[in-house]
This record gives C-alpha cells, sequence and structure tokens, in this order.
C-alpha cells in the first residue's frame, strides 16, 4: 500500500491502491505513520516525495471502510489521520507533493501538509468531505487559510468546492501545474535545487 522508492538523497513515497483512488483506510494509514516515522530519523533521505499511483493522487479517507467501522475504530481513523499528517508537517526534510490526480477530502489535508505542491493539469482539489457533514479532522482548516488567506479557505469549507489545478495555482496552493509525463522529472529537478 505504501512504497518507498529512492532517487539518491530523494525518498519517494509512493501510494498504490489506485483500485480505490487511493482511498486511506486504518492499515494504509498505519503503513503511511511508519514510514514518515522510519524518515523522519533517516539521514539518507534529505527531500521527501509523495505521490500516488494512477489517476488520482487520494480521493481521502476510504468511505467503503468507514461504514463497516464502529464508533471507536472510526475515532481510531480519525486520530491516525490527524497524527500521519501532523508528523509530515513535521518532518525535517522539505516535502513535495507530486499530486499525480485528484486530491480530495483528506488526500487534499494531505498535500496541504507538505511544503510544495506540484499538480498535474487535470487534477482536482478540494475539502469535499464537508459535503456530507464531515468537518476535515486531519489540520485542513488550520493550514488552507495559512496558505490561501481566511476568505478563500471559508469559501472551499463551507461550499466543499472543488477546484482545478489552474485555479490552486492562482489561488497560491500549487507551486506549480504540470503536464502529467512531466510531474515527476518537475519534482526531481525542484528538489534537487534543494539539494544543492
Amino acid at each position: 500500500m505504501i512504497h518507498l522508492e529512492r532517487e539518491g538523497y530523494i525518498a519517494i513515497v509512493r501510494i498504490d491502491r489506485p483500485e480505490r483512488l487511493n482511498c486511506l483506510d486504518y492499515p494504509t494509514l498505519v503503513a503511511l505513520q511508519e514510514q514518515v516515522d522510519a524518515l523522519s530519523v533517516d539521514s539518507e533521505a534529505r527531500v521527501v516525495l509523495f505521490t500516488g499511483t494512477g489517476k488520482a493522487f487520494s480521493a481521502g479517507a476510504d468511505l467503503k471502510e468507514r461504514v463497516h467501522l464502529n464508533e471507536e475504530e472510526v475515532r481510531r481513523n480519525v486520530l491516525a489521520i490527524r497524527n500521519v499528517f501532523t508528523s509530515i508537517a513535521q518532518l525535517p526534510q522539505p516535502t513535495i507533493a507530486a499530486v499525480n490526480g485528484h486530491a480530495l477530502g483528506g488526500g487534499f489535508e494531505w498535500i496541504l501538509a507538505c511544503d510544495f505542491r506540484f499538480l498535474v493539469e487535470d487534477a482536482l482539489v478540494g475539502l469535499t468531505e464537508t459535503s456530507f457533514g464531515i468537518i476535515p479532522g486531519a489540520g485542513g482548516t488550520q493550514r488552507l487559510p495559512r496558505l490561501i488567506g481566511e476568505t478563500r479557505a471559508k469559501e472551499l469549507i463551507f461550499t466543499a468546492k472543488k477546484i482545478d489545478a489552474m485555479t490552486a495555482e492562482r489561488y497560491g496552493l500549487a507551486t506549480a501545474v504540470v503536464a502529467r509525463e512531466a510531474l515527476m522529472t518537475t519534482c526531481l529537478e525542484f528538489a534537487g535545487q534543494m539539494l544543492q
């Protein structure tokens, strides 16, 4: 579910659940937390890049899993997603989200926890869980206004609006918007500039 690749001093963490649009179920959150914890003390990892397999970065929490969870398990999952994104935000290395497709709900909160966000041209992003009456529980309501200002953040939070990559760049969310085939090359080159 979570794979680590290396490109010199760049650690590439890839979520690999394309059949579920890289949704975050509990086992995936546990594996991601373990990987982030290991990278936080890894002197060979000087930049950490997060990406997904397939057409989505992450569609957020796995709602099919949630249907079968009791209240205690739901609370466990909410705590797990909050903790892992806090750990990502606190990594000592610069972090890059290579957003290979839609980043919605918890997937959007994940990229907000990163220092830089490169989006493919057809990506959509947003805190869509508010359309179900669910409050974003993994830091999105705090990180989003710090990045784009309170008024625009409220617009996205209160309306559950999805925005395209170009709008995300205009709002100051995206470091750059790139063609799909150029995403990893662009991110690795950017990481290489920091490594210098």
